[in-house]
């Protein structure tokens, strides 16, 4: 079985839908659309390697195949009965660049991080649609804050990672932590500077002198993470 070995990745993908189900009304059409956008998610590692690795086509295939005719079963009738879904087609774009960087073999890129993280929150957006029943700007708040919070954990992995060395962009990633107390501010929702105080400190506080293995950085980020979620269900509801 293929699956994504990316642990950062599970956040990425559970995150937006956790925010966008618990911020709109439940709706029994959340249950397709949750199994249909987890096999799309499944999906996207056989997709992706066989832009990768040309040897792995004929190991990947069958997967994508799989993964992709029970997504399309489930979401199907989702799009059926919310055709406002197709709005969020633009998700092509993100991934477009996704697999541009791969054909350049250039994922380490900033850019194509964002573009992996906003193909991950068009699930929350997608969530938040089917339980709020109608567009409104409360889907574009919903699509800022998950990429601002993911950038921010963008530039701190790399930070302590394969970048924990790079003076300048341990600086770049607390300046970018300090911003992201003031755009709440700038979007007209200043009380959701809280929801990103404790991965501001995080990123201030933590040395870079001594290395920490992945293990232990990604379960620092899904403490975070958890915390993001909670405090935004709490600020945002």
């Amino acid at each position: 079985m293929v699956i994504p070995k990316e642990h950062g990745t599970w956040l990425m993908f559970f995150l937006p839908l956790f925010l966008g189900m618990f911020l709109s009304s439940p709706d029994w059409m959340h249950i397709p659309f949750l199994i249909g956008w987890f096999f799309i998610y499944l999906s996207s590692t056989p997709f992706l390697t066989i832009f990768r690795n040309r040897k792995q086509q004929k190991k990947m295939f069958p997967w994508l195949f799989i993964y992709g005719f029970v997504a399309i079963i489930f979401l199907v009738p989702v799009l059926w009965y919310y055709p406002i879904l197709f709005l969020l087609s633009f998700i092509l774009i993100p991934l477009s660049i996704n697999i541009y960087f791969i054909k350049k073999k250039n994922e380490r890129t900033l850019l194509n991080n964002l573009s992996a993280i906003m193909t991950f929150s068009f699930g929350g957006a997608s969530v938040f649609l089917i339980g709020n029943g109608e567009w409104s700007s409360e889907v574009i708040y919903l699509v800022a804050w998950v990429v601002f919070y993911f950038m921010g954990s963008t530039f701190y992995v790399k930070s302590m990672i394969r970048e924990r060395k790079n003076l300048t962009f341990k600086k770049t990633s607390h300046v970018y932590h300090a911003t992201l107390l003031v755009i709440p501010w700038l979007l007209t929702v200043p009380i959701m500077a809280i929801a990103f105080f404790p991965g501001v400190i995080k990123d201030w506080i933590t040395p870079r002198t001594t290395a920490l293995k992945p293990i232990v950085i990604g379960m620092i980020e899904l403490a975070n993470g958890v915390v993001f979620l909670v405090l935004s269900l709490i600020i945002l509801s």
